[in-house]
């Protein structure tokens, strides 16, 4: 439940709407013309043969664009978004979510001064603020454990970009990676049950910032009577930002400092293993009690879409967990009537559990409403660990459900009516990667470029630009399910040379398997190359080593070659 905003005062409502109506109009991302996709270009776009996914992603771009905010404040002018029309505040957990979808269409303020500002609003004990505002304002749910965390994240999808110079900036006289590690060392310092080895929050719904005692407002901040538990959202980001805080360490040269980071985030994934994965439901459960407490019902039998998305991406589950979390999900779905992958748990907790009205009765908001912030999560999940045609079809699901609706929401009934705001920013960027990540396959990392096209018998065409890099990245597909031949061209200006993989179709467009050939015939710009035969669970893709001038492969069975079973 976040902080609506209240009126602010006339002067300062003035100056924040002028720099609101500067952020609006600054968008230079041309969306006209036939577009070159493997070519040079400042924009990004994408083709599809399924029309919802071309309006799923118009969706995002104009989500992003009703969202964005600048203003000043004590670091400097600030630009970013909010986290939609009731939430006018730039959230920390939000920006965390929306750089990855931003990247492609704003250049380095708005990823980057967002973060800056929350830095520089840092309390000396290294706590960081959920939100700040264009009023001056700033505010804590303090039920949650996950803002440091975040800030982390952020900042590392940022070095990605702009590599990590940056990271020595003083933010108030201490240079960002030094508060980016004060983030992490307030969590373990007050966060932490070192009985359990476990971050710990308050007794929330998954990664909700509600807590279960209070009817109003104060149930987003810690109290006499909050119950403490810990819980598998809270604990797969706090890995997933160790990890990233000891690569932010590496990238400016202190090996050493890396060090204790990973190792934190080695004893969280086993502690988070023996405690809080159920190998009988396949699933992680939603946290376990620190404060004594007794449900009249199952709660470990809840699955928590938000958590157990996140330990899929975070690397905290393995492959053969996350497999088994994608069966539960799709399990739970049908047995709850759920109109796609999105239900955030189910079954939700029993009506009267919570005291708050938001969430009080099941199937609403965090209890049980469908949440495409941590849908679109899964489904890239399931892009990255070898079920990409199910991940299609999921995705389909949600971007259709969201064209029919024109709109983006905050949550859905699970019939799919849409609640809350209808521009979500965070909806926009999980939705952002599942489509131009999963789907579309394009891996920006700080090791380059890996281009995995994951189509299948589908034909589409990408082209994604970076502002704040300058750079492109393209291509065009398309399959004859006649001749079986997969022909792609593609370009970009990544200096370094890279990875092309390219997922061969399981089905046809009908849905029918396709076999896999025992060997193929590839030739880029009509010269045979060698590539290599590359299996990713249920996936197989055919790899080759490339730079990135434009080329134009050819990919089809060699017809001298016996059929392979997948």
């Amino acid at each position: 439940m976040r902080k609506r905003s209240g009126i602010l005062p006339l002067a300062a409502a003035a100056a924040g709407l002028a720099f609101w109506l500067l952020a609006r109009t600054d968008d230079p991302i041309p969306t006209a013309g036939r577009p070159e996709w493997a070519a040079p270009g400042a924009f990004s776009r994408v083709r599809s043969d399924h029309a919802e996914l071309e309006t799923l992603f118009a969706l995002i771009r104009t989500t992003l664009r009703e969202n964005q905010a600048a203003f000043r404040t004590s670091s400097g002018f600030v630009r970013g978004f909010s986290a939609g029309a009731a939430y006018p505040q730039i959230w920390i957990r939000d920006a965390a979510t929306i750089i990855p979808a931003a990247r492609f269409f704003y250049g380095t303020p708005y990823l980057r001064t967002a973060v800056i500002e929350h830095l520089a609003r840092q309390k000396p004990n290294g706590e960081i603020e959920d939100w700040f505002d264009g009023a001056g304002k700033a505010g804590k749910n303090t039920t949650e454990s996950d803002q440091e965390a975040s800030s982390v994240l952020a900042a590392g999808q940022i070095t990605e970009l702009i590599g990590a110079a940056w990271l020595q900036r003083k933010v108030n006289g201490t240079a960002v990676l030094g508060r980016l590690e004060n983030a992490l060392t307030f969590v373990v310092r007050e966060r932490f049950d070192r009985s359990l080895g476990l971050v710990k929050g308050a007794h929330t719904i998954d990664w909700g910032d509600v807590e279960m005692e209070e009817p109003d407002q104060r149930a987003i901040r810690i109290g006499s009577d909050s119950h403490w538990t810990a819980g598998i959202y809270n604990q797969s980001q706090f890995y997933a930002a160790c990890l990233e805080l000891a690569d932010l360490w590496r990238a400016s040269g202190s090996p050493a400092r890396a060090a204790p980071w990973a190792e934190r985030a080695a004893a969280v994934k086993a502690a988070a293993d023996r405690l809080l994965w159920q190998e009988s439901r396949g699933f992680y459960r939603v946290h376990v009690h620190i404060t004594p407490l007794s449900h009249a019902f199952d709660e470990d039998a809840m699955f928590a879409l938000g958590g157990n998305a996140e330990a899929i991406l975070s690397g905290l589950a393995s492959s053969e967990k996350a497999r088994r979390i994608f069966a539960a999900a799709s399990s739970r779905r049908k047995e709850f009537g759920v109109s796609t992958i999105s239900g955030a748990l189910l079954p939700p907790y029993p009506r009267g559990t919570f005291s708050h009205p938001m969430v009080d009765d099941p199937f609403e908001y965090q209890n049980g409403g469908q949440w495409d912030w941590f849908g679109g999560k899964l489904v890239l999940g399931m892009f990255r660990e070898g079920e990409a045609a199910e991940a299609a079809g999921e995705l389909l699901a949600i971007a259709g459900k969201n064209a029919s609706r024109r709109g983006l929401f905050e949550w859905d009934a699970p019939d799919g009516a849409g609640r809350g705001s209808s521009r979500f920013s965070g909806s926009a960027g999980s939705l952002a990667r599942a489509l131009i990540e999963g789907y579309f396959g394009i891996g920006i990392s700080g090791d380059g470029l890996i281009l995995s096209p994951r189509l299948g018998a589908d034909s589409g065409a990408v082209h994604m630009y970076l502002p704040s890099a300058g750079r492109f990245i393209g291509y065009d597909q398309t399959f004859d399910e006649e001749s079986l031949a997969l022909s792609i061209t593609y370009a970009s200006d990544w200096m370094e040379a890279g990875i092309l993989r390219i997922l061969w179709p399981g089905r046809d467009k009908s849905g029918q398997p396709l076999a896999l050939p025992g060997r193929f015939d590839i030739r880029r710009d009509g010269a045979a190359i060698p590539y290599r035969l590359e299996k990713i669970g249920e996936d197989a893709y055919i790899r080759v080593e490339t730079d990135w001038k434009r080329h134009s492969l050819r990919i089809r069975p060699d017809p001298g070659a016996a059929i392979k079973q997948r």
